[in-house]
């Protein structure tokens, strides 16, 4: 196999190659590597979050794409070397050739759907979330943790008049890294916005002008009732490329209001998906089964909602729900179909392991998703 080194690679993808990170370090994440062929006949292998294996998945959305055989892309990457030296060129960015969906202005928009045609839900009552005890130094002594619970309670109280769903504080941890421990993690990234590097694997960075990711892993059980239940969910706040902020400017920095964040990321956690999609998104489906339409968008039902997927430096107002978000999240919860169930989450059951007996095909999923700062037109 030809050897090259590039920053832009183009090209078809011919193959891909999934595996677990090192199980004596976490082995809570996959890894696939993927040979792109150029064309000049060149095939170069990249190093990707994120596949399908021992009937697990994850995948990283609106971007970058997860690669697959059969694509034709653009794909930004750069060479990473783990702790031990070795080198691997890691995905930063794909581009597919494509052309995004038009239609609808409905902002209401769920995650998903599986391949099996679910969309995305927690099959409890309510959802615990954990603290990292790290916090953030943006913020001082530790008055970053009363704005989670804010956030939290802006949600309880949208949704109590017409759906049961809860969010509950878990108290703080120590020591834990995102991926599928079911554990719903929120995690500040002060010094550097990525994955930590391991023995075995490089460091995954996320893109820089995300000011959050979250992450959710739920079961694909095609024919099965919990296809699409949400098993864990981890949200990752920007502290590097933002400043963290409680209604404060930035200092030099845009100014990422971390009520105005963690607000919009919660909504992921419940399940809703952004009003609008992105360059790097693959096309969606709204409530009504009409394409979503792409952004920016003007219309102040996508605009102002909470799941938009862009907010100026310093801005505040996805603090405050609007009445789509609500919406949104009593569909998914509506009170008639309380379970009355209030539990942690725990790993499936006779669905996901490859070496339980035989039974209907399944695969856990997990998808990262963004919220980007735009900045205000009169800035450069």
């Amino acid at each position: 196999m030809q050897l090259v080194v590039a920053s832009l690679i183009s090209g078809h993808v011919i193959s891909t190659q999934a595996r677990w990170t090192d199980s004596d370090v976490d082995g809570a994440r996959i890894i696939t590597d993927a040979v792109v062929e150029t064309d000049t006949g060149a095939r170069v292998t990249v190093s990707e979050l994120g596949g399908e294996l021992d009937g697990f998945g994850q995948i990283s959305f609106p971007g970058p794409a997860l690669l697959a055989p059969g694509m034709f892309v653009t794909v930004d990457a750069h060479d990473g070397v783990t702790l031990r030296g070795a080198h691997a060129m890691v995905v930063d960015d794909v581009a597919i050739d494509r052309v995004a969906g038009a239609g609808s202005s409905d902002p209401f928009v769920r995650e998903g759907p599986t391949p099996a045609g679910s969309y995305l839900f927690w099959p409890n009552g309510c959802i615990f979330m954990t603290y990292d005890a790290a916090g953030t130094t943006a913020l001082s002594g530790d008055t970053e943790f009363p704005i989670l619970d804010a956030a939290i309670a802006t949600w309880n109280n949208g949704v109590a008049g017409c759906g049961y769903i809860k969010l509950m504080s878990a108290g703080k941890t120590s020591n834990h890294e995102v991926g599928k421990d079911y554990i719903n993690l929120i995690k500040f990234r002060d010094t550097a916005w990525c994955i930590p590097a391991t023995d075995t694997e490089p460091q995954h960075c996320h893109a820089a002008a995300a000011a959050g990711i979250t992450t959710l892993t739920f079961i694909k059980h095609a024919g099965a009732s919990d296809d699409g239940a949400i098993v864990d969910a981890d949200v990752e706040i920007n502290g590097v490329n933002f400043a963290i902020t409680n209604g404060t400017s930035g200092g030099g920095k845009c100014a990422a209001d971390l009520g105005n964040t963690i607000t919009h990321e919660l909504g992921h956690v419940l399940g809703l998906e952004h009003t609008c999609v992105t360059a790097d998104d693959p096309p969606r489906k709204d409530n009504n089964g009409n394409a979503v339409v792409a952004c920016p968008s003007t219309d102040p039902l996508i605009f102002d909602a909470t799941m938009y997927p862009y907010q100026t430096c310093g801005e505040t107002k996805k603090k405050t729900l609007s009445d789509d978000d609500i919406a949104g999240a009593c569909a998914i919860y509506p009170t008639a179909s309380d379970p009355k169930t209030c539990s942690a989450a725990q790993a499936p059951t006779g669905c996901c392991d490859a070496s339980a007996a035989p039974g209907p095909s399944s695969l856990l999923l997990a998808g990262a998703i963004a919220m980007s700062f735009r900045k205000r037109r009169s800035r450069t």
